[in-house]
């Protein structure tokens, strides 16, 4: 991609979440914008006060999401890189990047605009606002195109949850395996105490017999 690297892992830091939670809230991501920019055009002509408010409270609930979304694709991503190849690593590092970039430069300027939008009544800012918004919306499309060719191309996760499957699948066998062993050993034990059993009761028997003949004579 070619953009210098914002590091944001602090926010791990700061936010824990479960693994595997990234696919689950990144619709949110995607859909939350559009369902603004759609308000935003219904509320162009003419202007609504209550649905301004309504934006700003859904920008408020898309800045939590996005948060949420970067920090499940970090959490997700370590688990996955050191199962990937080398493109593979190269794709999830720009995926991060992009990331950083949509929260800190892409919600920053739709936000810083649509602030402008509603301290002014000119109708060319609100324009301008719709069609930064509308950017914003395609870059997140992209983001998550590219999420979904990690896994697709890639193998992010699922090849993680692959190599568990294969793992737990191994041990598995090799559980059987020593419980059969362990079994066949306890059936040989047992077999070589019956025969020690049969042995010194023939010995006694024999014992019992010849001492009872010497008596006899």
């Amino acid at each position: 991609m070619g953009l210098p690297e914002i590091n944001l892992t602090f926010l791990n830091d700061i936010v824990s979440v479960p693994f595997h939670i990234h696919p689950a809230i990144v619709h949110f991501a995607v859909s939350l914008p559009i369902v603004i920019l759609l308000i935003e055009i219904f509320n162009l002509f003419p202007r609504r006060r209550i649905v301004d408010i309504i934006t700003v409270g859904l920008f408020g609930m898309l800045l939590f999401v996005l948060i949420g979304v970067y920090v499940s694709g970090v959490t997700d991503g370590k688990e996955a890189f050191e199962l990937l190849d080398v493109k593979g690593q190269e794709a999830l590092k720009s995926h991060k990047i992009l990331g950083a970039y949509i929260i800190i430069f892409g919600f920053t300027l739709v936000a810083l605009f649509k602030a402008l939008s509603l301290l002014t009544n000119k109708i060319y800012y609100k324009m301008l606002y719709i069609v930064i918004l509308a950017l914003f919306i395609a870059i997140i499309l992209k983001q998550g195109k590219d999420g979904g060719e990690l896994v697709d191309v890639y193998g992010v996760n699922v090849q993680k949850a692959k190599m568990l499957e294969d793992e737990l699948f191994d041990l598995q066998m090799k559980y059987d395996d020593l419980n059969s062993s362990f079994s066949a050993l306890k059936a040989k034990e047992a077999n070589a105490t019956d025969i020690n059993k049969s042995q010194e009761l023939n010995s006694t028997v024999k014992t019992i017999d010849a001492n009872a003949t010497k008596t006899l004579l």
